[in-house]
């Protein structure tokens, strides 16, 4: 329910505040006195689109604030949505647009984005004018309002759910069955050239680190000269030289501590020592000579290394840029040639859970259909006596029934049938219905709807469009039930409907140094009087149509 309201510089909207009843409000003025700014500032608030040409001329901004009550059976959605309403469960909602293209939205006070804001106004409001009235001429939307209707029975809403998994589990697996069923030739095409690829890269046989490691030999054996130099001439200085070295010089000095120990034993662990250096030489000598040799024996090695880089490099450039890259890639091509040489067997499996989905598709939409086609006729008996109160004495609503392929909703087909007069056939309501008529089966309609599937808060946006008299009177009727349980708020031009209401709002345009202001009044019994007897007299403001504007509010 919305509690108040209060707009900053929309159109011609300066500034206004609106406390609201809780049962059935209506608003009335002149035409263009800014009845529709007030629509589009509820609209703004709930978050949707609304261009910045309403923002009033020589403002920055436009801004609209909003506190509501939140119905019980909606706080744990709200909750969810991480908004938890105050001790009294009530929310405030605030969203300014400035005229740069930005906006600000908030929920008690905290930063939220406009799709939370349009989430959280779909359980508060909901809004039914020209447009809205339309919907309903759309045989698509038939469906969802016989379901609507239904939906207290708490069997469908179990159905509906399972029916939903399943059929999505169904389109995603047909979906994988079709990309299978590919063309034959292309398949084979396909097989070709994951072959070729595949064939390539493990031929290639990468590495991670392969390329890193053959660049340094590379650098090594690039250096191959200057480091045969050093590493030949520490061998023949250690060992192989033919007059001095190393191991020779060892030796004899190893000789003569050999011969002073028979004189002072304690020299004894030098010699050992000198004999331990000599082996030690003798060891890095045959080493260095086997690393010499290497060199001799792979004088080609050089070019080998050179072109395994530049078969490492052409896989790289075709696979993606590294080696690393073309290793993923062969494992993936590798998946795709297995997925494809096995989709005969996958698509005899897919095949065998498409059939069982199919079966438990049909039976669970069986089970909706029946309860669809048990709940038909009771809200055709709704409509039509909701229909006969609202002067259309002669009209016949029925609920048509097609069946079709298995489908998101089930296997129904659900067309709404109306004949307006006695004795006429019935025909689809957009091939029949007046505006006004269509009015009325809309508001039929939301009437006979279960209070647990209704807004708390609806709003009528001239819903009496097309009619007078009798009917505009039983529409006023209507709308004064339906006020027992939603609040109701209704923009109207019709003097019966206005004379209905709890509360009557004024809305009314005036110019003030020459700019436009308009103004929202909560009217009092006699300005009550006074503004039906303005909608019923026009421009002619007499003591008669004053004397019928009080007999009405009086009945």
């Amino acid at each position: 329910m919305i509690l108040c309201i209060h707009i900053e510089n929309m159109a011609v909207i300066k500034s206004a505040d609106i406390e609201f009843s809780d049962g059935f409000n209506v608003l009335t003025g002149e035409t263009g006195a800014g009845k529709s700014i007030l629509i589009d500032s509820i609209n703004l608030l709930l978050g949707e689109r609304t261009p910045r040409s309403v923002i009033r001329f020589g403002e920055q901004s436009a801004s609209v604030s909003g506190l509501f009550a939140v119905p019980e059976n909606h706080r744990k959605t709200f909750e969810e949505l991480g908004i938890v309403p105050e001790e009294d469960g009530s929310v405030l909602l605030y969203r300014e647009i400035f005229a740069d293209g930005k906006n600000i939205c908030r929920i008690n006070g905290k930063i939220a984005t406009v799709s939370v804001l349009k989430e959280v106004g779909k359980h508060l409001i909901t809004i039914h004018g020209q447009h809205d009235n339309q919907i309903i001429l759309d045989a698509k939307t038939h469906l969802d309002f016989l379901d609507l209707f239904a939906g207290t029975d708490a069997s469908l809403i179990d159905i509906k759910s399972k029916y939903c998994k399943k059929y999505k589990e169904l389109v995603l697996m047909q979906k994988e069955l079709d990309e299978l069923n590919i063309d034959e030739e292309e398949k084979l095409r396909r097989i070709d050239l994951l072959k070729y690829e595949i064939d390539e890269l493990e031929k290639a046989d990468l590495k991670e680190d392969e390329e890193e490691e053959l660049k340094k030999r590379r650098d090594i054996i690039q250096g191959a000269r200057e480091l045969i130099k050093n590493v030949s001439a520490s061998h023949e200085m250690l060992y192989a030289g033919d007059e001095v070295n190393a191991y020779s010089l060892l030796g004899r000095a190893c000789d003569c501590i050999i011969d002073a120990q028979e004189i002072d034993p304690s020299l004894a662990e030098y010699a050992d020592t000198l004999s331990e250096a000599m082996v030690n030489i003798e060891d890095v000598s045959r080493s260095l000579s086997r690393y010499i040799d290497s060199f001799d024996e792979n004088g080609e090695g050089l070019d080998e290394i050179e072109a395994r880089l530049d078969v490492i490099f052409k896989m790289k450039r075709k696979y993606g840029g590294s080696v690393s890259s073309a290793i993923k890639t062969y494992e993936k091509l590798t998946e795709e040639y297995d997925a494809i040489v096995m989709s005969d067997e996958k698509k005899e499996e897919l095949t065998l859970e498409i059939k069982k989905l199919l079966k438990e598709c049909a039976l669970l939409s069986q089970k909706m259909s029946k309860i669809r086609k048990e709940a038909a006729p009771k809200l055709s008996s709704g409509i039509n006596e909701a229909l006969k109160y609202l002067d259309m004495q002669g009209a016949e609503f029925e609920v048509s029934f097609k069946e079709t392929e298995l489908c998101q909703k089930g296997t129904d087909d659900v067309e709404f049938l109306i004949s307006t007069n006695t004795g006429e056939p019935k025909k689809p309501l957009g091939k029949i219905v007046s505006g006004g008529e269509l009015s009325r089966i809309m508001l039929a309609i939301k009437s006979i709807l279960p209070k647990s599937e209704t807004e708390p808060a609806m709003i009528f946006d001239e819903i009496d469009t097309g009619v007078s008299g009798r009917a505009a009177q039983k529409i006023a009727n209507k709308l004064a039930e339906l006020s027992q349980k939603n609040q109701i708020l209704c923009v109207t031009h019709l003097a019966q409907i206005a004379a209905g209401a709890d509360t009557h709002f004024l809305i009314e345009k005036n110019e003030i140094d020459q700019k436009t202001y308009t103004t929202v009044t909560t009217l009092d019994h006699d300005g009550r009087i006074n503004e039906i007897a303005r909608i019923i007299g026009g421009d002619s403001v007499s003591d008669i149509t004053k004397a019928q504007a009080e007999e009405m509010l009086r009945k």
